[in-house]
């Protein structure tokens, strides 16, 4: 009876250090497109598309589509094919809006 109370504290023990490891963040500038449907960022001096996750209502101003220059810091996930038929090479899941600029809306 006793090893059956010894499972339950090892489980606890060995799941809590998995939730507490962060993921390390960076910082990424480029070209930021959004309309109705989605949303990708074109990273500068590179030619490539990657999907946007996360709160970017700041960059969206002005329209229901348009691009903005962003500077954001967040987390790039593994290289596959992403959203709009597979278009994009990697999810970009955006933390925090640093800055914006250049900021072109169309309704």
């Amino acid at each position: 009876m006793r090893s059956l109370r010894v499972v339950p504290a090892l489980l606890l023990v060995f799941c809590a250090g998995c939730s507490t490891i962060p993921q390390a963040s960076n910082v990424y500038s480029g070209k930021y497109f959004y309309n109705f449907e989605f949303a990708y960022l074109t990273p500068d001096g590179q030619d490539t598309e990657w999907c946007v996750a996360g709160d970017m209502s700041g960059a969206q101003q002005g329209g229901h589509s348009g691009t903005s220059h962003v500077v954001v810091q967040g987390n790039l996930g593994p290289a596959g094919k992403y959203g709009n038929l597979g278009a994009c090479k990697r999810v970009l899941t955006v933390i925090k809006l640093i800055a914006v600029s250049n900021n072109q809306g169309q309704q």
